[in-house]
């Protein structure tokens, strides 16, 4: 489960910002109780939501989430081999221009083996990083009370502590390491398996899924392949009924990818990923019930998904498969604009999921941004799940969290209030009447 998120230089977070999924100590029987995981001496929060302004950074804080993870996948490709690192840092100030990024993720990772023997374990990883290189690196965990250090990098010297013997092995073996390169995914690009500590760690990130690319009602392959369990076919297909998009069946066709006409560079990363033999495109049918003039039923219409489906329907495919998915198997999800072409009230439904202790067993937590205020209701987030971020005049985006106001009361109307600005992170708008009819 995911603790603490932190990231400084990075597209418009200029300074360093902190998301805590840990919950705040309150005695008030109005905070919810079901949206807190409790793991060990830890109390975890299922659920946070971000708000602000358009343009305002909260979909670069998802993307510095996704950022971490990609590099921490990628930077040990061969194919990667004299490719500068993707960051972005935060340009509008000549003092963090050619600065590094940091990027850290405090995690448990449970049942993660450790001298043989399965148990809960807190890990703190991170890194800065400019274009060029890595700058530096790190990797703590608590093993017992105290946290203990397992690497520390600084640009190419390191240090490692007496529990790390597996990336003790490894750096002796190698001797010099790349300068774009992550330790952490060149340990686990060599050993693999072999290295529990960080294969441990490698499987949390796994379990850290970004679906803003799929949030995209055109891009609904996760659902699709999901739909090859019968069990879990049955599930979405309930699960469009009870949103109240009638469908009878939903059918998936798997056809060979044509690349011919596809431009070179698309081929070529393709080949870069496997065999293109392996490749498939996804058609997706829906079937609905057919009447005849007097209102009596006389069988099955099918549908094309992509042409004859609405957006809604399309955006609620796109969410539903990876959301059940989570809920199972205890992911945390990242999702921007979760409300986007989605009605309000089965928005906050999807939500509620993560925040009820009967369909989140196996404590997925669920991260997004939206600008459903509905949701910003205090008996459906706690204070602490509620966060928000601004823009200043320079550009600087700050997140900040409901919490950090300390007058705001238990029984206070969240929503309202944000939309009279008492939050800040809300769009100051111009008077448009008299600019479009030329006063202005």
């Amino acid at each position: 489960m995911l603790l603490e998120f932190q990231v400084e230089n990075y597209l418009s977070f200029k300074e360093n910002n902190i998301l805590s999924m840990i919950a705040s100590s309150s005695k008030s029987k109005n905070e919810l109780s079901d949206s807190i995981i409790v793991k060990d001496k830890y109390k975890i929060l299922s659920s946070v939501a971000i708000f602000g302004a358009n343009a305002s950074g909260k979909s670069n804080f998802l993307d510095a989430l996704q950022f971490m993870k990609k590099l921490i996948f990628n930077s040990a490709r061969e194919s990667q081999v004299g490719d500068e690192i993707a960051v972005n840092s935060f340009k509008l100030n000549s003092s963090t221009e050619n600065e590094p990024s940091l990027f850290e993720m405090t995690f448990i990772v449970h049942d993660a083996i450790y001298r043989n023997e399965r148990k809960d374990i807190v890990f703190r990883y991170g890194f800065q990083v400019s274009k060029k290189r890595i700058r530096a690196e790190w990797l703590f965990g608590r093993f017992t009370a105290q946290e203990s250090c397992l690497f520390t990098r600084v640009m190419d010297e390191f240090k490692f502590g007496d529990k790390f013997s597996e990336g003790k092995r490894v750096y002796r073996a190698i001797g010099k390491i790349r300068e774009t390169t992550l330790f952490l995914s060149l340990i686990a690009s060599i050993k693999g398996e072999n290295a529990p500590i960080t294969n441990s760690i490698m499987e949390w990130f796994k379990k850290l899924r970004d679906l803003t690319s799929i949030a995209d009602e055109r891009i609904y392959g996760v659902t699709a392949n999901l739909m090859t369990d019968r069990a879990m076919k049955e599930k979405i297909i309930k699960s469009f009924c009870l949103a109240d998009i009638c469908v009878e069946n939903i059918n998936i066709e798997k056809e060979p990818l044509d690349i011919a006409d596809l431009p070179n560079f698309i081929k070529k990363d393709l080949e870069k990923k496997g065999d293109l033999k392996e490749l498939h495109t996804l058609s997706v049918k829906t079937q609905h019930l057919k009447y005849n003039k007097a209102k009596e039923e006389i069988g099955l219409e099918t549908f094309d998904f992509d042409n004859e489906e609405s957006d809604g329907s399309k955006k609620f495919f796109a969410l539903i498969g990876p959301i059940l998915d989570a809920l199972q198997q205890g992911l945390v999800l990242i999702i921007d604009e979760i409300d986007a072409r989605l009605h309000p009230s089965l928005c906050n439904v999807l939500i509620s999921l993560f925040n009820s202790k009967e369909s989140n067993k196996n404590n997925a937590q669920i991260i997004f941004a939206t600008h459903n205020t509905q949701i910003m209701n205090r008996r459906k987030l706690r204070r602490d799940q509620i966060y928000f971020v601004e823009k200043n005049k320079y550009g600087e985006s700050e997140l900040y969290s409901l919490l950090d106001y300390k007058k705001v009361r238990n029984d206070a109307s969240y929503d309202k209030d944000y939309l009279l600005g008492k939050y800040g992170a809300v769009p100051y708008l111009g008077n448009f009447e008299a600019f479009v009819a030329g006063d202005e």
